[in-house]
């Protein structure tokens, strides 16, 4: 297993999209409000747009008509291409389609060593 430093834990913000590579591969890094940091894809598994532009936000929930609440902020990816949404808590989007093959982030392993952020592969 190879480890690569790809950034300090001082770069890193909740709704911050912050930007590495693994040799030529992109990803991208991010710290959720749980203060996990989360290492993905740098490519949408839609079409493989750069996710290094997309946002974090987070989505919004309804029980009642005329009634909407903002939760899960700073816990999903959006690609700037097409605006698909997915939950950097476990990769999955966050709106299922059942009639296609499920599209998934691909998380890395990532863990701190003093203050630098680790990736595995």
């Amino acid at each position: 297993m190879a480890k690569h430093v790809v950034c300090s834990v001082d770069e890193l913000d909740v709704g911050k999209i912050t930007p590495a590579k693994i040799g030529r591969s992109p990803i991208i890094i991010s710290k959720l409000p749980s203060g996990e940091i989360r290492a993905v894809g740098g490519r949408c598994p839609h079409q493989g747009a750069d996710l290094e532009f997309g946002c974090i936000s987070g989505t919004t929930e309804s029980d009642a008509v005329n009634e909407m609440t903002f939760c899960s902020y700073g816990e999903t990816l959006r690609c700037p291409w097409h605006g698909f949404e997915f939950s950097l808590v476990d990769g999955l989007p966050t709106v299922k389609d059942e009639t296609r093959l499920p599209m998934k982030l691909r998380f890395y392993d990532v863990h701190v060593e003093g203050n630098q952020v680790v990736v595995t592969t």
